[in-house]
């Protein structure tokens, strides 16, 4: 039977109420990070993927089908996604053959004087990710650019801005979504 509080949630969740998802976000981010951290083992790809189960909560809260546990739900969700990303890059590096795997090593330990081109490809890269970072929306933008070129956290960009926490790393994660897209041809 699902508990009166996680009805409430969801209800208002479903209901557009911005307030109870922060509730669920504050009430199951730590526990759902550390949860996919056992999986991926990577701090960096754990919050992704945490996140990325939140903006689509918050999207489509059609998603949201809890019957018993929300806890549990939400926890088999990130299980999920765990087991996604890393069957993705198993799937990914099992294609590779032996030629492209020792190419990959030579180029690891290449250093950039070895290759002339280097320098080109990186300026070219750089200029891509400063168009595509001016594509992005405006707030967005700022609160990315606070936290990569500044150095804030997330905490110091709420505090500045006047913003919860929660809605900083929704747009840091937008924007590197949108910035993968955008520079899909260089990654």
């Amino acid at each position: 039977m699902l508990a009166e509080t996680d009805k409430y949630l969801l209800n208002g969740i479903r209901a557009g109420d911005y307030h109870a998802f922060e509730t669920l976000f504050n009430s199951y981010y730590r526990y759902l990070f550390s949860v996919a951290r056992l999986y991926v083992h990577s701090d960096e790809i754990a919050e992704d993927l945490v996140q990325d189960l939140f903006v689509k909560l918050w999207e489509d809260s059609s998603l949201l089908t809890v019957n018993i546990s929300l806890k549990g739900y939400l926890c088999r969700s990130i299980y999920n996604r765990c087991i996604n990303y890393n069957l993705r890059i198993q799937q990914r590096f099992s294609k590779l053959d032996l030629a492209t795997v020792n190419k990959l090593k030579e180029l690891l330990k290449a250093k950039p004087e070895d290759q002339p081109d280097m320098g080109l490809m990186i300026s070219e890269l750089n200029t891509e990710i400063k168009k595509a970072i001016t594509r992005l929306p405006t707030e967005c933008g700022k609160i990315f650019l606070m936290s990569r070129e500044e150095g804030l956290s997330h905490k110091e960009i709420a505090e500045k801005l006047n913003i919860s926490k929660n809605t900083v790393k929704v747009q840091i994660y937008r924007a590197l979504s949108k910035l993968r897209k955008a520079l899909a041809e260089y990654i």
